[in-house]
């Protein structure tokens, strides 16, 4: 079966439901109203829709078929007029099932195995939020994850939840310039990071930080340049974007390290919040290279285990392989990260978006969505929850990164370029008293005769 394109509005008493389909027999459509589920087919086409509240097939409901257009629009009555049906335009989540939707309410995924005669549920509904709550009630600074060096088994598992292999095997064949991991596919977690750690102290440019240090004239405007209005707290979604998330891949995620996929996304912020702004808000046709090369989640295959590693990666790959390296250029690109959690995700899964379009525009960096971006923008949509997103918020406007943190001497440096511009200014000033002291006996003998 086909799914159609579709949108959904609504109004305080109504669901509105456009359903684009081409060349259908007007007999052949049947719909189906089940308390919060709405049910299309008309060969070869079928869509199931789960609303947030539950509608009602009344005297104002009705299904109406444009011809010409191809459009069916569906009204249906909400079961409590008034009633507000939250997050229409993600669809993603509207195609979910019940159980899905369930999960995502409760924040509880059934696990990978489970034994049979285990699980205790006699606690009903708010036991389960309970549990889930605490469940998510993380600390950003303590890491969770197991030590997979002695663990990997057979092919290295990388990407979104760290569920793939093999979709890096042949990458030194192609002209992939994110990737750093020597052999992706036969790696663990801890080879990556020492790699990608060795890659960062290489790649820094001392003369390179310094000179951006001493003349950032070009630089200053970058930084004081607004966010992007995209990432407001209720951002629209174009008609391209929903249906992005429509052709989404349809399935169910098991986060088997929840924290883990937070810090990624951070890590991911940064990188495009970075290249934003140092564009005055724009992308260009580079820009798939230049995120890809900051985020240590694309170009090293990073798992993060704390907030902090997070941050201080992000510093150091922006201070090393950026256009605009500069320290307070890192710390407002982070800040961006910081309001765009605060305002929950429905703004960063605008970002996501993009970041997708971006990845799957390039004939060789599209992997990355496979890997990562699909995978997010069906998370963000189904599985995030906006009360983690604004703790990350608060602990990111309360952690500091401190120069000493990245290694690389930072304070030694600028500490030099003053010395030495302060020493120039004083050259500077000494060769226009001795031209002066020369020009002197000059000036005289004018003077005498007149």
């Amino acid at each position: 079966m086909i799914l159609p394109k579709f949108s959904v509005r609504q109004d305080n008493d109504r669901v509105y439901v456009t359903i684009h389909v081409a060349h259908v027999r007007t007999t052949s459509i049947e719909l189906d109203i089940d308390g919060d589920q709405l049910k299309f087919s008309a060969s070869p086409y079928y869509l199931r829709l789960t609303f947030p509240g539950k509608v009602v097939e009344d005297e104002d409901s009705n299904a109406k078929f444009d011809a010409g257009t191809g459009d069916i629009l569906v009204t249906l009555s909400k079961q409590t007029p008034g009633e507000h049906f939250e997050n229409l335009d993600l669809l993603t989540s509207l195609l979910a099932t019940r159980r899905e939707q369930a999960n995502v309410a409760t924040n509880v995924a059934r696990p990978l195995i489970e034994e049979i005669g285990t699980v205790d549920n006699s606690g009903g509904i708010d036991e389960l939020l309970e549990r889930a709550r605490i469940d998510e009630d993380f600390d950003w600074e303590m890491p969770q994850q197991l030590d997979l060096g002695e663990l990997q088994v057979g092919s290295a598992k990388y990407g979104f939840n760290q569920q793939y292999t093999g979709y890096l095997t042949h990458v030194h064949s192609t002209a992939n310039e994110i990737n750093e991991v020597v052999d992706p596919d036969h790696s663990t977690p801890d080879s990556r990071r020492q790699h990608r750690i060795a890659c960062e102290n290489a790649k820094f440019d001392q003369e390179y930080y310094m000179e951006n240090y001493l003349n950032d004239e070009d630089i200053q405007p970058l930084i004081k340049h607004p966010l992007s209005t995209d990432t407001l707290s209720d951002p629209e979604f174009t008609a391209t974007e929903q249906q992005t998330m429509v052709n989404l891949p349809s399935k169910t995620l098991l986060i088997s390290n929840k924290q883990a996929v937070y810090l990624g996304m951070v890590d991911l912020l940064f990188a495009y919040s970075l290249e934003l702004r140092s564009h005055l808000g724009e992308l260009t046709i580079e820009s798939a290279w230049a995120i890809g090369a900051v985020s240590s989640t694309l170009s090293n295959l990073e798992q993060f285990s704390t907030l902090r590693e997070t941050c201080v990666a992000s510093y150091r790959r922006g201070l090393a392989y950026t256009l605009y390296r500069h320290w307070d250029l890192c710390e407002r690109a982070m800040d961006d990260v910081r309001v765009i959690c605060q305002n929950g995700r429905r703004a960063i899964l605008k970002v996501f978006l993009d970041l997708k379009r971006v990845f799957d525009e390039h004939d060789v960096y599209y992997v990355y969505s496979k890997l990562f971006l699909d995978d997010y923008c069906v998370w963000l949509q189904v599985g995030a929850s906006d009360e983690v997103l604004k703790s990350l918020a608060d602990k990111l406007a309360h952690i500091e990164v401190e120069q000493e943190e990245v290694e690389w001497d930072l304070d030694v440096l600028e500490d030099r370029v003053l010395m030495s511009s302060d020493s120039e200014a004083e050259e500077e000033e000494k060769e226009e008293q001795e031209q002066e002291a020369k020009e002197e006996p000059m000036r005289r003998p004018l003077i005498e005769m007149l």
